[in-house]
């Protein structure tokens, strides 16, 4: 799989609720923004970083030059940040390149894990052509959100979203995601308070 078949998107959408309604993905850990953690996770394995964003999009702006909010106001959860950008991606209105292939997807508020383990979705695709969604396990939890998609999936994705569905693990479970499994459940743990 190359570099350039493949998008990373980076989900910073979301209403930060557990924190009190902050952008989560602008707050700081260990002195960096946890949008930058992502970013860093995944930029090596894909050719252009886009950010999902409803909000501060001057500042998501500063650190991707292509930032995409939710096609529907109100936030309706990362399933809707997710059809927004494969939307974006298929009409080419907001990204360039018909030959993507993949997209690589992480949510903003995982700042411990690693590009290695998003690596781990790429080898399994690689290895296995029917792996055409997949995404991140570990002991404790499935996290769907961490994940690779082909663009053979995003029809049905939208499909589903377009029909009501606003889970994201319901929607992949139904597609056949493959999980691959990460042995360090600490890093994958989602940031709800800061340090």
């Amino acid at each position: 799989m190359e570099v350039n078949q493949i998008l990373g998107l980076v989900l910073a959408g979301g209403q930060g609720s557990r924190m009190g309604g902050v952008d989560k993905g602008l707050q700081l850990w260990h002195e960096q923004r946890l949008v930058d953690f992502s970013i860093q996770a995944i930029k090596p394995l894909c050719r252009e970083i886009i950010i999902s964003c409803n909000r501060n999009l001057d500042v998501y702006g500063s650190k991707s030059s292509t930032v995409i909010t939710d096609i529907d106001t109100g936030y309706h959860g990362p399933l809707s940040g997710l059809v927004s950008v494969m939307k974006a991606i298929m009409s080419q209105a907001a990204v360039s390149g018909s030959d993507v292939q993949w997209l690589l997807v992480s949510p903003c508020d995982t700042p411990n894990v690693l590009e290695e383990d998003f690596r781990q979705l790429l080898n399994l695709a690689d290895s296995d052509q029917k792996a055409t969604l997949v995404a991140l396990t570990d002991n404790d939890k499935q996290h769907p959100l961490h994940c690779l998609i082909h663009r053979s999936m995003f029809e049905f994705i939208i499909q589903a979203y377009d029909d009501g569905q606003r889970s994201v693990f319901r929607v992949f479970k139904r597609l056949g995601v493959v999980w691959v499994p990460v042995n360090d459940a600490d890093r994958m743990r989602n940031v709800n308070a800061l340090p």
